[in-house]
């Protein structure tokens, strides 16, 4: 006998190499996750959002399901729907089903690409999603909710190269360095650096140090000033979702601040600043490859037809642990304009704007900013609401029974 699937039932879970996030329950999306699993209480089980370990991560899994949601596995009536990485092969979306279905005891299961689920937490079919993830950072294209695995960009640098980066910084520091000395049951190590990295509002990106020429920052006018020439009606109606008000300047920031790690407190001088600097230049962390604006461009030069180009560059959606901190956005923007065509006359070949795509703001809760970073999983229940409540969209039991784990790829 089929089970009745109910919204209070459905399941999402956003993978991550470093975090992985879930929740029961669509009926209200307008919500933050219940349940965030440290993925180093599972051994890392992926790698740059490769799987590396199918038994800590399971095992992570069956936490989330029956620790954390309390699911009971005798009678799961618990659709899953999974936001999952690119990169994962027919093998692993295989596995995957044979897990849900054999171990899990799932009535259903959906899989889904996270960068799809991005654009549609943020109300958009196409666009650039820009993850940046625990150790790279990947872009990928989609057009029309389709994505293109041509575009597929990745960068390896992430939240673990940036702490290296600042503790390199730190290091160099002698008076932090000195305030080290003597002091038992804290170390300047990467530890710190991430303490400091995480912290809200200490770590800012700049237009306007060293990585940043004034000629960049001059053309970033000129395009700026282009956009606002272009008719207020036409860039209502093409970006919609577009954050028209740049809140996302850091102001008034002290060149140093006094923060309190482990019963001590230390002063930070104002490198902190230039975390995220090897993600626009990848030779500062020893790696070889194009920065971040680069490899925007060549997703972007890869889709077809060439006409939908531009208008990629008017829907970027920023996410992952990264895309919170302060100031990435007029970084882009500024840097941008070195590889994209700029001039007064606003046409339908080059882009109006760098436009970034954000959470809608009829999701009162998700919408403020701290919620950055889970338009992922926003997309993730609103696909999850459509998909199982008929069960010729998603991989039921029944079908899994009949077919064996390779009905999974009849859905993706």
């Amino acid at each position: 006998m089929s089970l009745a699937l109910r919204e209070d039932n459905f399941v999402v879970i956003d993978v991550g190499s470093h975090v992985t996030r879930a929740g029961m329950g669509t009926h209200d999306t307008n919500k933050a996750p219940t349940v965030t699993v440290n993925m180093s209480d599972f051994n890392y089980p992926l790698k740059s959002d490769k799987i590396i370990s199918w038994e800590d991560l399971e095992a992570c899994w069956h936490h989330i399901l029956f620790k954390e949601l309390g699911i009971k596995k005798s009678r799961n009536e618990h659709p899953v729907l999974l936001a999952v990485p690119t990169q994962w092969s027919k093998f692993e979306h295989e596995r995957i089903a044979q897990m849900f279905f054999e171990r899990f005891n799932v009535p259903g299961i959906y899989i889904a690409p996270q960068p799809l689920l991005a654009l549609y937490g943020c109300g958009a079919v196409s666009g650039v999603a820009v993850d940046i993830g625990e150790d790279s950072t990947q872009i990928n294209v989609v057009i029309d909710s389709l994505l293109q695995s041509q575009s597929t960009t990745t960068i390896p640098v992430g939240g673990a190269q940036f702490d290296e980066y600042l503790l390199r910084l730190m290091k160099n520091d002698t008076s932090l360095v000195q305030q080290f000395e003597g002091k038992e049951g804290v170390a300047l190590d990467k530890e710190f650096a991430r303490f400091v990295k995480e912290q809200s509002g200490l770590c800012n990106i700049f237009v306007g140090h060293d990585a940043v020429t004034k000629e960049q920052q001059a053309a970033a006018n000129i395009i700026e000033n282009a956009a606002a020439a272009a008719t207020e009606e036409a860039i209502e109606d093409d970006i919609p979702t577009n954050e028209k008000d740049d809140d996302d300047k850091p102001k008034d920031v002290p060149d140093t601040v006094e923060i309190e790690y482990k019963n001590h407190k230390f002063m930070v001088g104002p490198y902190r600043h230039k975390v995220f600097d090897p993600l626009f230049d990848l030779s500062l962390t020893g790696e070889n490859g194009l920065g971040l604006i680069e490899s925007m461009r060549l997703a972007a030069s890869h889709c077809e037809p060439p006409e939908i180009r531009p208008k990629l560059w008017e829907s970027v959606a920023l996410c992952g642990g990264g895309s919170l901190i302060s100031g990435l956005q007029p970084r882009i923007r500024a840097e941008v304009t070195s590889v994209l065509p700029c001039s007064e006359n606003i046409g339908d070949a080059q882009p109006r704007q760098v436009g970034y795509l954000r959470i809608p703001d009829y999701f009162t809760l998700l919408k403020d900013r701290k919620y950055r970073n889970l338009c992922t999983w926003l997309g993730g229940e609103i696909v999850a609401k459509l998909v199982f409540i008929d069960a010729k969209n998603y991989v039921s039991k029944v079908d899994y029974n009949e077919s064996g784990p390779s009905v999974v790829h009849t859905f993706l």
